[in-house]
């Protein structure tokens, strides 16, 4: 008897005769259906395969479209340039579980090579319809294994979690996460920026009253790497994000970055088509960079923005400059992409000084994400 699912490393899906997609979907769910899907294979994807990489963008779609509305929109073109632009410092791996041609659910792993050795993200979801017969248990399973084998003693995944706030969102791995050894390491809140709905009036008397404190230092605002005179402070703020972010009992650990490190995360942006809208803020008398913000427009779309890293140097605190950095910089992103609608973020609850920057400058509460993480080895 046939074991109900393998593992196969470098496998493709087997190859469809028929040329009709919809025809090949539909035989192939039903022939899994038929089967009560007792057999499964977990292959990685490979780009080449056109057939499969369209299944598993339809599988991720379907999951988001079903488990997650309401919240920041999932867009094919960052799964697949994901699959293409390796990054230096990070191993992304990319699976799939696959029935008679069809990807039935997906595993995407990030296996950091720079640092946080210790630790495997990931993200996994099964077809609505295609729930209850093992599937999800088998990725996690693959991924605790691969964590495993790559020495490392923690595995994490950041999960939207149905909330009042987000009725919309019906998607819930919490419990099912948590019988199967995860914990709840790190709540945060996910915020929207309806650009349209901000009231630029408050937004010019919070300005003026920020300027007013902030005499001793001066904005600048770009795209994409920072020049000489900033890159090694930025670079700087960056490692304290690893410490200085609130992070309940999520093991991430301090990281190492450097302006050589800033440049390569650029160059990855560009390969994928993103913009990095930054603005930074330079103490006058030293020269030294005091803090700086962040906004990202993926490929291909031009509604939604994702807000990357806010800091403050903590020896300049005090000074109103994240409110500066933030109004700033999203002044820059209108200016720079009229059409642009929303910002996201996200913060850890226990952030309430962030929160309160945010809110004051245009964002409301849209849902709630957990950090779900478990000790392996």
């Amino acid at each position: 008897m046939p074991s109900p699912v393998s593992v196969l490393p470098e496998a493709r899906s087997p190859k469809p005769s028929q040329r009709d997609e919809r025809y090949r979907l539909a035989r192939a769910r039903a022939l899994c259906q038929a089967r009560a899907m007792t057999h499964f294979d977990i292959v990685r994807v490979d780009p080449a395969d056109h057939l499969l990489v369209r299944s598993w963008l339809a599988a991720q779609e379907s999951v988001q479209e079903h488990d997650f509305r309401g919240l920041s929109p999932w867009h094919p073109l960052g799964a697949l340039t994901g699959l293409v632009v390796h990054d230096p410092d990070s191993r992304r791996e990319k699976w799939a579980a696959v029935c008679d041609g069809e990807v039935l659910g997906y595993l995407n792993l990030n296996l950091s090579d720079r640092d946080n050795t210790h630790l495997v993200g990931f993200e996994a979801g099964v077809r609505p319809d295609s729930r209850r017969h093992g599937i999800g248990s088998a990725l996690l399973r693959h991924a605790e294994e691969r964590a495993a084998e790559e020495g490392r003693t923690a595995i994490c995944t950041w999960l939207a979690v149905p909330h009042e706030d987000s009725p919309d969102v019906r998607g819930d791995g919490g419990p099912f996460l948590i019988g199967n050894g995860y914990q709840r390491s790190l709540e945060a809140a996910v915020r929207v920026c309806e650009l349209a709905a901000v009231d630029e009036e408050a937004l010019d008397r919070l300005w003026d009253e920020c300027g007013e404190k902030s005499r001793e230092f001066e904005l600048t605002t770009f795209h994409g790497v920072p020049d000489d005179r900033l890159i090694d402070g930025m670079a700087y703020l960056h490692q304290r994000m690893y410490t200085d972010m609130p992070l309940g009992e999520w093991d991430l650990q301090e990281g190492r970055i450097t302006a050589d490190t800033v440049r390569q995360w650029e160059r990855q942006r560009l390969l994928r088509g993103q913009l990095n809208i930054q603005t930074a803020v330079v103490h006058k008398e030293s020269g030294d960079v005091a803090g700086f913000t962040e906004i990202q427009v993926h490929a291909a779309e031009e509604r939604h923005a994702w807000q990357g890293n806010t800091i403050v140097d903590p020896r300049f605190r005090g000074h109103k400059l994240g409110t500066l950095l933030k109004i700033a910089n999203q002044r820059r992103l209108e200016r720079m992409r009229p059409f642009m609608r929303y910002v996201w973020t996200g913060n850890a609850e226990s952030n309430t000084q962030m929160i309160a920057i945010n809110e004051a400058v245009g964002y409301r509460l849209a849902g709630h994400e957990t950090v779900f993480q478990k000790k392996i080895g």
